[in-house]
């Protein structure tokens, strides 16, 4: 794991709201979805189920409990 990895990623999953790619992204506290297209912001908890494989990639480099 990398402290210094990307903070914000495009997935290939589309924004509910208009349909444009959705970003990963982390802050110090936080992982979350949002939109830069539309500007909406969604949780990880709704799109989890859903992760692609740029998802999957990024989540192994964010330092968290997973159980």
């Amino acid at each position: 794991m990398s402290y210094f990895t990307k903070r914000d990623e495009e997935t290939t999953l589309p924004c509910p709201h208009c349909k444009k790619p959705l970003h990963i992204a982390r802050t110090c506290h936080e992982v979350f979805m949002h939109c830069p297209e539309c500007q909406k912001r969604y949780t990880l908890q709704t799109f989890i189920s859903q992760a692609d494989s740029v998802m999957e990639e990024f989540m192994n480099n964010v330092y968290c409990d997973r159980v």
